[in-house]
């Protein structure tokens, strides 16, 4: 049987051993730096392995694309966490960073190698087209900050890429890939185009359920729809979000309702799997695809409002990142009746359960304690608390509480435990009694009461030991402390003599309060300027990244652009200045409305209607040059346009609302 071939030595370890001779001190050098050359892969292979990417590696102006960071580590090693990312100005970060968790598994030569880590991802925007270099994202492992790679991305002018169908939603954490498309057809037509022969009669899968009346947007909306509009506190009210659609739409920085006044779950992981449907409204066909789905469960009694759902929707009749927003749906809440209502029920505890519970051990000595576990099961608003059954000489300590709650056919459930330790000072057979759950079941409309029997302990008597000696001993010492009870006393004086007061301690008096007040006192000094430090430390980060700075740092790059004759750049860097101006003096992001409405969004926040309309002309003068074959140079045109621009933003700058 032929031997395997031995495993090549690494060159170093080869370069190492033809170098040194057969004497012991040589060999002994070699043997040791042999040994940390093997341990260094060791130790670089503990480290995360952290990746970083561009999706995609092109985009246009104003479209978002997604940058993804990856940091994995062998299992056993601390895990990354805290990942950050800078852009450069030109760039803007939309949403982000969207961390979860990442596993890989590998199996290489019968060995299993597992890597845990976390992944994390950012939605970015390009204000202007040209080549990027990110600066390489960083995540904190062990104590330190470990860099990924430069980021490398191109930007190209808004429309010079040829279209492609978008993806049905674009979400925080990056676009979900790997769905059909139902949002548009073949050849470019929409779905008003497919189906125009189709509105006569019905679609065979057809969702009547959800349709409408009328349409309260012509293209694109959201619609809240609850199960219900009437609960008691504690009671389950399922809340669906629909996507209604006409034609292509990107949906991206989704907010959900808020629902302060709800407890909430989520009943649906990803929506990616859900399937679109089709329904009419107003006499149309739209695709409905629900995209949020919310277990709410009241908290309190009242005309309660989940709250409206948000999100920026793209599409080719509607335009960029436009508002839409679902409608606010309202649940009257009411408390369970008065009337029936068990001893020790309490509000919120609403659903269907069963009461299972252990005591371990059965037999103990008197003094000891022993565990009572008793766990809830059921579907609705789990309880939180229990109510123990209380008698002399139990003692109930707080109990520990574990829980795993889960959707279960569009309801919550699952089982909530409570762990109880009791001690016992009473000896025998001692009752443990009984603990008892009342509830409210909203099916079945009315109270039960689940309850479950502890049973007995076996408790045996132990005597109390005592002190030290015996009883007699201890009566004797104390008939003779109470025989000399001035036996301590020093004697008398047999002269007189000048008094002498009694030695002090060095640090009596004064100084020893203020060495005591010392140490909080100098942790007060410097926390105080600790903490001045840290707010000039934000206060100059703020000031840094303002709008107003953003404003005039874009209007220096216009004068410097018409100094050179490039109208192109002067006109894209007028036209940042007064985005930045405008966001600085109204606190409104124009570059996300459109051209035509910005003066009227405007006036709406108390701008006069003439700097409206100049702020409108100066815009849609820096637009109409951005799409020109080129510039004219030399004409003046670049150093009017930087007049303008400062003028809108002077206006801007000294208005003040009213």
């Amino acid at each position: 049987m032929t031997r395997p071939p031995l495993s090549p030595a690494p060159p170093a370890l080869a370069a190492l051993v033809a170098l040194v001779g057969h004497r012991p001190a040589q060999r002994a050098a070699a043997l040791l730096l042999a040994l940390l050359a093997l341990l260094a892969p060791l130790h670089a292979r503990a480290e995360p392995q952290i990746s970083a990417r561009a999706i995609p590696t092109e985009a246009e102006v104003g479209e978002p694309f997604t940058v993804e960071v990856k940091a994995l580590v062998e299992r056993g090693a601390g895990m990354p966490s805290h990942p950050e990312l800078r852009v450069p100005p030109e760039l803007s970060i939309l949403s982000g960073p969207s961390i979860g968790t990442q596993m890989q598994t590998q199996i290489v030569n019968g060995a299993v190698s597992t890597q845990l880590g976390i992944s994390a991802s950012w939605q970015i925007v390009a204000d202007k087209p040209g080549r990027y270099t990110i600066p390489a994202p960083t995540i904190s492992w062990n104590g330190r900050r470990l860099p990924a790679r430069p980021i490398q991305i191109r930007i190209v002018p808004e429309g010079s890429r040829p279209r492609r169908p978008s993806n049905p939603f674009l979400l925080p954490g990056g676009p979900l890939h790997g769905l059909p498309w139902p949002f548009g057809g073949p050849g470019g037509r929409t779905l008003d185009d497919l189906l125009a022969d189709e509105l006569e009669e019905a679609a065979p899968d057809e969702t009547p359920e959800l349709a409408m009346p009328r349409e309260p947007d012509p293209v694109v909306f959201l619609r809240a729809i609850p199960d219900k509009t009437a609960a008691v506190v504690g009671e389950q009210v399922t809340v669906s979000f629909y996507l209604y659609f006409r034609e292509n739409a990107e949906l991206t920085e989704p907010r959900a309702a808020p629902a302060a006044d709800f407890l909430r779950h989520a009943l649906i992981e990803d929506p990616r799997l859900v399937q679109a449907v089709h329904t009419r409204v107003g006499g149309h066909l739209y695709n409905v695809r629900l995209i949020e789905k919310l277990a709410l469960f009241p908290l309190k009694a009242g005309e309660l409002h989940t709250g409206r759902m948000q999100a920026r929707i793209t599409g080719r009749r509607i335009g960029k990142r436009v508002l839409r927003e679902s409608n606010d749906v309202v649940i009257q809440v009411t408390e369970p009746p008065l009337a029936g209502r068990p001893s020790g029920y309490v509000l919120g505890d609403v659903g269907r359960f069963t009461l299972k519970a252990t005591v371990q051990p059965r037999r103990i000595d008197q003094g000891g304690s022993v565990v009572v576990t008793v766990q809830v099961e059921g579907t609705g608003n789990l309880p939180q608390s229990l109510r123990v059954p209380e008698r002399t000489g139990l003692e109930w300590l707080d109990p520990e509480k574990r829980e795993s709650i889960a959707p279960r056919d569009g309801e919550i459930g699952g089982s909530r435990s409570f762990g109880y330790v009791v001690r016992i000072e009473e000896s025998g057979t001692v009752d443990l009694g009984k603990i008892e759950l009342p509830y409210w079941d909203p099916a079945q409309k009315r109270y039960v009461v689940e309850g479950v029997e502890l049973g007995s302990v076996a408790v045996t008597p132990v005597a109390p030991p005592f002190a030290s000696g015996s009883p007699a001993g201890a009566r004797d010492a104390a008939g003779d402390a109470r025989a000399e009870p001035l036996a301590a006393m020093p004697g008398l004086r047999a002269s007189l003599g000048a008094y002498s007061p009694p030695a002090t301690l060095p640090l009596d008096g004064a100084p020893f309060w203020c060495l005591l007040a010392a140490p909080p006192l100098l942790v007060t000094l410097f926390g105080a300027g600790d903490r001045l430090v840290r707010r000039a430390r934000e206060r100059r980060a703020a000031g840094e990244a303002s709008p107003a700075r953003l404003a005039a740092v874009a209007q220096r790059e216009a004068e410097e652009a018409a100094a050179q004759g490039d109208l192109k750049a002067t006109a894209a860097a007028i036209e940042r200045a007064v985005h930045r101006a405008i966001e600085s003096a109204t606190g409104l992001r124009s570059r996300g409305v459109l051209l035509e409405a910005l003066p009227g969004e405007l006036e709406q926040r108390g701008v006069p209607g003439a700097l409206s309309a100049r702020a409108h002309e100066v815009l849609a003068a820096c637009e109409a040059i951005r799409f020109e074959p080129a510039g004219r140079p030399g004409d003046g045109a670049a150093a009017a346009l930087v007049e303008q621009g400062r003028a809108v933003m002077t206006e801007l700058a000294r208005w003040k609302p009213t």
